[in-house]
């Protein structure tokens, strides 16, 4: 688990103010006690200071998954390595997080998802911070082992192989208003700068951030389909540079499991006992997506008809 910073920034200004400052000063950062570099803590410098995005966007990458699994009633360990081409997320414009309550701000998602995102699942304290916030949703991730033995299905190749599962709201957190197994996620600044007045607005915090995602998913093996209640938490962990996210995505990056270990469900018995439990698992990136993929999103579309003669009642295009 990434350790939270001990820091906050008080001085007022935005980031590209900031920045400049910091440049004119030169490479002696400690130069003036009382000035912004003082506020400016280690790893991060000056280039590292940017806003965010003012829009939403959908972002494609390439990625990797490791994932170990324990079988309660043999206590058999089982060792996962996913990948996946064109993995897709999807970023809400930024605004100003109150720091308390909920949060739901429109992503640029498709059917049968919603487009929109909710604060994720159970968000740790750190998070519940006054300041500029993005909210993500996974599109799709439609990952596989070498093999073709195993997978692992979140979002909308979850919503179309498992859609009983995925609209079943009950068998999720008790918290969630989404009654669903949409994987939210949220990037944050480390900073909370206000303006010379006082105000806070969205363009006064930006790069350096912290990231984390509260995931819902299906791992089919060949033992079978397994699938979580409680949210996996994976939250982003420092780059070689000791630093967290500087754009988004953060690439190149690595999130980790927070929460576990995480009991698992066998599909065919969901009301049943927990079958297994996820005991670790991390999530990086293969670099930016490169090339259309067969099962990926939007190449792939997921029948929204066949969807909806499974889940009667769900409404799949209500946005």
């Amino acid at each position: 688990m990434s350790s939270e910073p001990k820091w906050t920034l008080s001085t007022t200004g935005r980031p590209d103010e900031l920045a400049d400052s910091l440049k004119k000063l030169g490479t002696a950062r400690h130069a003036a006690p009382h000035g912004l570099v003082g506020d400016l803590p280690e790893p991060y410098t000056a280039h590292d200071v940017s806003p965010f995005a003012p829009s939403g966007a959908v972002y494609f990458m390439d990625g990797g998954s490791d994932a170990q699994v324990r079988l309660l009633e043999s206590g058999e360990h089982l060792a996962f390595k996913f990948a996946d081409q064109n993995t897709s997320i999807a970023a809400s414009a930024p605004v100003v997080y109150a720091g308390t309550g909920d949060l739901i701000l429109y992503t640029p998602a498709p059917p049968p998802l919603r487009s929109s995102a909710s604060l994720p699942e159970n968000t740790p304290d750190p998070f519940l911070r006054p300041t500029s916030t993005h909210l993500l949703q996974v599109i799709s991730m439609n990952m596989q082992t070498a093999s073709d033995a195993a997978r692992l299905l979140i979002g909308l190749p979850y919503a179309e192989e498992f859609p009983e599962l995925f609209y079943r709201g009950d068998l999720f957190g008790i918290t969630r208003r989404d009654r669903d197994a949409s994987s939210y996620g949220i990037v944050q600044s480390l900073t909370e700068y206000v303006g010379a007045g006082g105000e806070r607005n969205v363009e006064a915090n930006g790069y350096p951030a912290r990231s984390f995602f509260a995931i819902y998913h299906i791992i089919d093996t060949p033992i079978g389909a397994l699938f979580n209640k409680k949210a996996t938490q994976m939250e982003l962990q420092p780059n070689r540079d000791h630093k967290l996210a500087l754009r988004l995505p953060p690439m190149p990056f690595r999130y980790d499991l927070i929460n576990g270990p995480i009991p698992l469900f066998h599909v065919d018995d969901p009301d049943g006992d927990p079958v297994a439990e996820l005991l670790s698992a991390h999530h990086h990136d293969s670099g930016a997506a490169l090339a259309p993929t067969e099962r990926a999103w939007p190449w792939h579309q997921p029948d929204l008809d066949a969807i909806a003669e499974r889940v009667p009642g769900v409404d799949l295009r209500e946005g």
